[in-house]
């Protein structure tokens, strides 16, 4: 078990002296990493430019007249409601969603968005289920915890197969519940006023593979590199501050940070979790917790940089898109 001072406040005060200790290691190593911390940041802003790139494809070509720029801070600003509100990726994303809708039609830009995520669901999933047996290849584990991994492997993995599985069979959701409410006379008028947008929506995403076949492998890569950027940004401050070498533990490190970020995604910044989980990881690789928590907290300033450059931007959207609603429906006429 993991034995990290901001968890301790029950225990007596003779452990102060420890506890202090620990955390001014954690200090020296915040310091001892200062000179790198850009590098950081550019791996990160790299991993954003990959996502970027990978969310411009996911658009319709007749509406890829956005640049790229204006895609990258739309991809900051979301990001940055999503870090730091309980309501996380859907007040996010909803944000990104109608700040696209002064480049494209709004059911346009929530397909592109909700495809995007879609397919980045599936890299994380991918590399989560690789970083198991990554983990149970290298750690000696008990007999319920494999099981336990797999059963979560298997948890993750669901909902996105499922929802790939539909669109491969083209199964329209939406269509059919719509349908079956109207029959029944249960639709309500807020939604039937909408039904053309939503069926759009689903239209849009069904048709996206079938003609765009090439660009969906590219995303796919794009995704996947922009997921190993985390493991090379973990390689890089696990050398740097503890000497600690080894591609496999950089791969455990941000294996688990996926795994908080698709658990606890509602928690803003993950605060605690982190470095609680990473402190988790680094111990059971055989080195001082001190180590993960200090790792965690680099990470998360990093985080911040980015979130206040997200936040910086917000203020050039208003997130009131105009003429939105009538040119999708002229669209679909």
């Amino acid at each position: 078990m993991i034995s990290f001072c901001p968890f301790e406040a029950t225990q007596p005060l003779s452990n102060a002296g420890p506890c202090l200790a620990r955390v001014g290691t954690i200090v020296s190593n915040i310091e001892l990493f200062g000179a790198y911390f850009l590098l950081l940041l550019l791996i990160s802003g790299l991993r954003q430019v990959l996502r970027t790139f990978a969310w411009r494809y996911c658009i319709e070509p007749e509406h890829r007249q956005v640049s790229l720029w204006e895609l990258f801070k739309l991809r900051l600003v979301g990001d940055a409601i999503t870090d730091l509100t309980f309501a996380g990726p859907v007040l996010g994303e909803t944000a990104k969603t109608y700040a696209m809708g002064e480049h494209m039609p709004l059911t346009f830009s929530l397909s592109s968005i909700f495809i995007e995520n879609l397919l980045y669901s599936l890299a994380v999933i991918v590399f989560i289920i690789s970083g198991a047996f990554v983990l149970l290849g290298r750690i000696a584990v008990p007999g319920q915890i494999r099981v336990a991994t797999v059963a979560g492997m298997l948890a993750l993995a669901a909902p996105v197969l499922v929802a790939l599985w539909l669109i491969s069979r083209r199964r329209l959701v939406i269509s059919g519940i719509l349908h079956w409410l109207e029959e029944k006379d249960w639709l309500p008028q807020r939604i039937a006023r909408k039904e053309t947008r939503l069926k759009l929506f689903e239209a849009n995403v069904y048709e996206f593979y079938g003609k765009n076949r090439g660009a969906f492998w590219l995303i796919m890569l794009l995704e996947v590199l922009a997921n190993l950027g985390g493991v090379i940004e973990a390689y890089i401050i696990l050398g740097v501050t503890f000497g600690v070498y080894g591609w496999p533990y950089a791969y455990l490190v941000e294996w688990m940070n996926r795994v908080v970020n698709t658990v606890f995604a509602f928690v803003p910044l993950r605060v605690g979790i982190d470095e609680g989980s990473t402190a988790l990881t680094v111990k059971s690789l055989g080195y001082a917790s001190a180590a993960g928590v200090s790792l965690a907290i680099i990470r998360k300033v990093r985080t911040l940089f980015w979130i206040g450059v997200g936040l910086l931007l917000t203020a050039q959207y208003t997130l009131s898109p105009k003429g939105v609603g009538e040119e999708v429906e002229d669209r679909v006429k």
